[in-house]
């Protein structure tokens, strides 16, 4: 039974159950645990196919647009070795540990690897990538005010939104119809950071999943909601194939109630 769990929680964790709960009972605190680490479970699935998704289309996306760059460090599709303005200044960290990290793995391979002795080629670089290495590509949070002080008026991620990252979501309108706004520079702007704020909110989920953190007062409906349009905005195929295998509205609508 969960509660046989609970002798082994922190006072401190302990304390924020047995609040939601509004009771000391053990099994009442218990019952909730183990319905989040089944919630939990639930997300990994879904965060796990999203965060695919996106990274397979942001590769495709900034590698056309880097290949099509006249300006340096453009001209291959391989933007984690060579990246032109202004992807290589927000790549440039990231790039680096992929590489650095592709190359551990690489040197890690026992003999027996099929892989073994091959050197790290981009695919190896792109699959380091982590869900918080793709949403700083990303718009996040909120336009700057500043404008003037531009060159072209925007930010370096909404020039390489504009230009390059909203390829990745070439279904974007199914999703997000332009509507009487129609489909103007600045209207691009907005959906980028609100393309760029679904995925950090995903991203801060995920990391607290990851680290087994409570997660009781998230919105978890909310971002059921987020993870499926940005598949939709890359494939609705895929994302009636995740939203199929979620188990996490089942398990939401499970929550102990006391």
């Amino acid at each position: 039974m969960p509660h046989r769990i609970v002798p082994h929680l922190s006072p401190a964790r302990l304390a924020l159950y047995r609040a939601e709960c509004k009771s000391n009972s053990d099994h009442r605190a218990g019952a909730l645990y183990a319905w989040q680490i089944e919630l939990h479970a639930a997300w990994y699935e879904v965060l796990g196919l999203v965060e695919m998704l996106l990274r397979h289309s942001l590769d495709n996306a900034l590698g056309n647009w880097n290949h099509a760059s006249p300006l340096p460090g453009g001209g291959t599709r391989e933007w984690l070795v060579s990246a032109a303005k202004p992807l290589s200044s927000l790549s440039a960290k990231m790039a680096r540990d992929a590489r650095t990290e592709a190359q551990k793995v690489a040197k890690r391979r026992s003999r027996q690897h099929p892989r073994y002795g091959v050197t790290p080629t981009h695919d190896d670089f792109v699959a380091q990538l982590t869900f918080g290495n793709l949403a700083h590509l990303l718009p996040t949070k909120a336009a700057p005010t500043k404008r003037s002080t531009r060159a072209t008026g925007l930010s370096g991620r909404e020039n390489l939104w504009l230009h390059a990252a909203i390829d990745a979501f070439p279904n974007r309108h199914l999703v997000w119809p332009p509507g009487a706004r129609k489909d103007t520079v600045g209207r691009k702007v907005c959906l980028g950071y609100h393309v760029g704020n679904s995925v950090e909110r995903l991203r801060v989920l995920r990391n607290r999943v990851g680290h087994h953190e409570q997660t009781l007062s998230a919105n978890h409906a909310a971002r059921h909601e987020d993870a499926l349009m940005l598949a939709r905005a890359i494939d609705p195929d895929a994302a009636a194939a995740i939203a199929d295998l979620s188990a996490v509205p089942r398990v939401l609508a499970r929550r102990p109630r006391f």
